[in-house]
């Protein structure tokens, strides 16, 4: 098959990797695949394989190329004002536009057109939603909010979903677009789950490096420093691990974003300087999985949580809050017990059970059954089964 994946941009990011893993397994698979991205921001995250095209379809640049486009940049900036949260919708009139020009003439120069197009992310497809096509499939990568857009939910939603072919990538996920599907009386083409892909085999090899990352052993949180992620519980978990049980470990936290200020205070609050550690964000995640003691999900929400699965493909301990979304499936069978409540006590309870846990050959033979559920092979035979002509 010919497949295009889109994404909103590449920089370092749990679904812009997702979407660079995905267009990996189809080109590893033996199918013609191509990679595009709509914003024109760094590069941070790149396919594996170098023969594998990507393209930019900066397409807000090509809207405000032309005066009408600056126009109605500016309508749309004033109608997100009384519509809340609402730009890229207007803007994706014009921005639609020129996706299916640009579209057009990738498949005129390649000679045939896609068989198959995928857009990760809702970010994405907020973007082109009021473009049609049978090719098109919707990845919803994260638990849905039914009332997103106030009173105009409905309304957004039916546009975006409504006789679309819709994938979800948990058992979580796909409850919860199931529950907003049926509150607003939608009806998709199609919609099903559909996981993550993941290359163990290249997972492995990423994870060594004869660097040591830090001088003490320690625990290690990784993601956006954003409020969903919940950095701040996991410090506080930490902080009372360390006064009641004592622990030695260090917590290394890797990652940036929009709440580094207020992480950097906690830390100091809790007397803690010393002891939890910023290492900003890190291009290749895996040695830092590999060479940590135990690693810590502390989410209020999450699509599946794929550092779940590439921390435990480094075959490193996790422990995770039970949130909302797509934890579940990974933290089956023996990983249940390292579930735990959104409380400090309870999270900073179930760190240090972990850690006195043993990696023995029972426990590495359930955990290679959940990860098979996640392998890039079952994965992409699933979407080729599903979407093949």
């Amino acid at each position: 098959m010919r497949i295009a994946v889109v994404v909103n941009c590449l920089k370092i990011g749990g679904m812009e990797r997702v979407a660079v893993n995905l267009a990996d397994a189809f080109y590893n698979d033996g199918h013609s695949t191509e990679l595009i991205y709509l914003k024109n921001r760094k590069k941070e995250v790149n396919p594996r394989n170098k023969d594998l095209p990507v393209h930019l379809f900066n397409l807000k640049k090509a809207v405000l190329s032309t005066g009408i486009g600056v126009v109605w940049f500016f309508i749309c900036k004033i109608l997100n004002i009384v519509f809340k949260k609402t730009f890229p919708l207007w803007f994706a009139f014009a921005e639609s536009y020129f996706f299916k020009k640009k579209l057009n003439q990738l498949e005129k120069k390649n000679g045939l057109p896609f068989d198959l197009i995928i857009f990760r992310g809702q970010g994405t497809f907020e973007h082109l939603w009021n473009l049609h096509d049978p090719r098109y499939v919707y990845v919803c990568e994260s638990v849905q909010t039914k009332y997103r857009y106030g009173k105009l939910s409905k309304y957004i939603f039916s546009k975006f979903f409504n006789n679309r072919k819709v994938i979800c990538v948990s058992d979580g996920a796909y409850e919860s677009f199931f529950d907003l599907v049926t509150t607003h009386s939608i009806e998709p083409k199609k919609h099903l789950m559909i996981s993550n892909p993941n290359d163990f085999q290249q997972i492995e090899l990423e994870s060594h490096t004869p660097k040591q990352l830090h001088h003490n052993p320690y625990i290690l949180g990784l993601g956006r420093l954003v409020p969903n992620k919940n950095f701040s519980l996991l410090i506080e978990a930490y902080d009372y691990a360390v006064s009641r049980y004592n622990i030695e470990e260090d917590l290394l936290i890797v990652g940036g974003g929009k709440d580094l200020d207020s992480i950097q205070k906690k830390i100091v609050n809790l007397n803690l300087t010393e002891r939890v550690y910023l290492k900003g964000q890190q291009s290749n995640p895996f040695p830092w999985y590999k060479q940590a003691e135990l690693f810590v999900l502390s989410s209020k929400s999450e699509g599946l949580g794929m550092v779940l699965i590439e921390a435990l493909a480094c075959k490193t301990k996790v422990v995770s809050t039970d949130c909302k979304g797509g934890v579940r499936q990974i933290m089956n069978g023996d990983l249940t017990h390292f579930l735990a409540q959104e409380t400090p006590e309870s999270l900073g309870g179930k760190i240090y059970l972990a850690l006195n846990t043993e990696w023995n050959e029972s426990f590495d033979s359930s955990i290679k059954k959940t990860l098979n559920d996640f392998d890039a092979k079952t994965i992409i035979n699933k979407y080729i089964n599903e979407f093949s002509a």
